[in-house]
């Protein structure tokens, strides 16, 4: 990979595992020093450890993205560490939402909302706070998915939270255009490898062959295609890209 994002400095929110992780390694191989941020302590020193053997540079920060202040605490390390947040990718999420609307459980729908909307929302804000105080300028990468571009006939709690970024991404695209900072989201289709699809999997038999079965090249997208994505909309190379979400899916939300 090209040193695009040579000596910038980069956040990844739910760098722990999956997507997250994947774009933190793809972030440090394309130049960028890495603040990786999760609640697992464990996996994340994991990660960090796999980018400084590779030459790169990396911390981790702890965090719970429904909690205002530690958000606020993690946007200030990347700060104290390496004195500015060039490149923010927020990949926290979870997904418990397997049924029809008329069997969704309430407490499911507001620890979903709390983790995917409010979650992004609050490291939206203080990323792009830190990016103002700076004189403008960075990127910020949401992670969406297909079902914030469509639906499905079951899982209307995780198709409403991916909506929800997905406004959360355009809006804030259009506020702080004049800025230079750019606000896009990344749409995946069904990811292999990622703990969400696997839990999905083992715990729900038969529930994603449908969805792996429709994307038109025959198979789930891989976490490096979709790190890649992430790094080119964190680049320069994507400097025009503003309020889109691109999705990253074989061809399946073009039927």
């Amino acid at each position: 990979m090209s040193m695009a994002l040579n000596g910038k400095v980069a956040l990844v929110v739910g760098g722990s595992s999956g997507i997250g992780r994947g774009a933190a390694l793809a972030l440090a191989a394309a130049g960028a020093r890495v603040v990786v941020a999760a609640r697992r302590e464990p996996e994340c020193r994991e990660v960090v450890g796999e980018i400084e053997a590779r030459g790169g540079e990396a911390v981790f920060a702890r965090v719970d993205v429904t909690v205002p202040g530690e958000v606020e605490a993690l946007v200030a390390t990347a700060v104290e560490r390496w004195g500015r947040l060039d490149c923010a990718v927020n990949s926290a999420g979870i997904n418990e939402d397997v049924v029809p609307i008329t069997e969704a459980d309430d407490a499911v729908f507001d620890r979903m909302m709390a983790v995917n909307c409010k979650g992004t929302f609050l490291c939206m804000k203080h990323e792009l706070r830190q990016m103002l105080r700076q004189g403008g300028g960075g990127s910020v990468v949401n992670l969406s998915s297909i079902m914030g571009h469509v639906a499905a006939p079951s899982g209307s709690i995780y198709v409403a939270t991916k909506h929800a970024i997905e406004g959360l991404t355009k809006s804030a695209a259009l506020s702080y255009a004049k800025q230079g900072i750019r606000v896009n989201a990344v749409a995946p289709t069904v990811v292999a490898g990622t703990p969400l699809i696997d839990n999905l999997m083992k715990n729900y038999p038969g529930l994603m062959e449908p969805y792996i079965a429709d994307i038109p090249v025959g198979r789930p997208a891989r976490v490096d295609e979709v790190a890649r994505v992430i790094v080119w909309l964190c680049s320069d190379d994507a400097s025009f890209v503003n309020g889109h979400s691109l999705a990253v899916d074989g061809g399946q939300t073009s039927k």
